[in-house]
């Protein structure tokens, strides 16, 4: 089971790591940072919605707690992480703001240490210690020289949002299926991120012109898709069960692995390099999440059984109903 989560969490990194080169693609053509991120969650709450529908139609009648829980979910897990990332950029280097971003761990940690009294064990903190060095080492942080207080302070609400997203995707009883939380999720951070292209904060910008990737010219829209289905949809999906079975600790550890994946496929797709210290990096990733493994992060069971109620038309067996977004964000 614990095994099922971990590897769920590892096709989620990689489903993540994807949208980079994707994006990318799509902003060498003329879309704006805002545009590909509207469309990105636009696209993926069509996709979530269509699917839930496919396979349980009742199942996207949820009572009003459960889409205020889910306006909350796509608000601050979701919308925050996308819009203050690419605005963090705009001042601030990426390797730097990757860096503060993947310090999630660490609240994650934190959290639930103080307020859940889940108190990490010692190779649990030297997992986590030995990781975030290997993210250090993939991105080349010390390679950068930009440095913006308002950039680092994007990047931390990123790195804010980014560990609600792990800690507000335990599982409890009562909540919606994972994909019925995604949908609705998406919807709202949309919305969120919509309201700042109308406020200017971020540039709606959207073009038809071919991009580019692994140096083939292609229509627009195939890398639009592979980031809606694949990077957005199925990673986040994917990201949502994992933590369901191993936990947010655990969860967020593995997930650093984004950032190994993430240079294998720039590599891949646009021609750029990986270095030694970028593969000494990986290794140190994968090492200390097994040490984090070993020293017990994941092995204490995730879901967290509570009496909430349910809409009369879905009542979710409570072993099959992933997150409620109603957690700490």
């Amino acid at each position: 089971m614990r095994r099922s989560g971990i590897w769920l969490t590892v096709l989620s990194a990689l489903a993540f790591s994807w949208s980079g080169p994707f994006a990318k693609a799509l902003m060498d053509s003329g879309w704006s940072p805002g545009g590909v991120v509207f469309a990105r969650l636009a696209g993926a709450a069509l996709v979530a919605f269509a699917v839930a529908a496919a396979v349980d139609a009742r199942a996207l009648r949820v009572a009003p707690r459960q889409v205020r829980s889910s306006a909350l979910y796509g608000i601050v897990a979701i919308a925050t992480v996308q819009a203050t990332f690419f605005l963090a950029i705009q001042s601030l280097s990426v390797g730097v703001t990757l860096m503060i971003q993947f310090l999630a761990p660490i609240v994650v940690i934190g959290w639930e240490w103080l307020v859940r009294d889940i108190r990490p064990s010692t190779l649990t903190i030297l997992g986590a210690v030995l990781a975030l060095a290997g993210a250090v080492l993939v991105i080349d942080v010390f390679g950068a020289t930009e440095v913006s207080i308002e950039g680092i302070a994007w990047a931390a609400l990123s790195m804010l949002g980014n560990a609600c997203f792990f800690l507000m995707s335990t599982r409890s009883a009562g909540s919606p299926s994972p994909v019925v939380t995604m949908a609705y999720g998406m919807v709202f951070a949309a919305l969120a991120v919509g309201a700042l292209g109308v406020t200017g904060l971020f540039t709606m910008t959207f073009a038809t012109d071919p991009a580019v990737l692994a140096s083939h010219d292609l229509p627009w829209i195939l890398p639009l898709v592979l980031l809606i289905t694949i990077s957005t949809v199925v990673a986040y999906l994917c990201g949502i069960a994992g933590v369901g079975l191993i936990g947010a600790t655990l969860t967020s550890l593995v997930l650093l692995t984004e950032v190994l994946f993430g240079v294998i496929s720039s590599w891949l797709l646009l021609g750029q390099t990986i270095s030694v210290i970028q593969l000494l990096g990986g290794s140190c990733i994968v090492g200390g999440v097994a040490i984090a493994r070993l020293g017990g992060a994941g092995a204490a069971e995730p879901f967290i059984e509570t009496v909430e109620p349910t809409d009369e038309a879905h009542t979710p067996s409570p072993r099959s109903t992933p997150p409620s977004p109603i957690r700490a964000t």
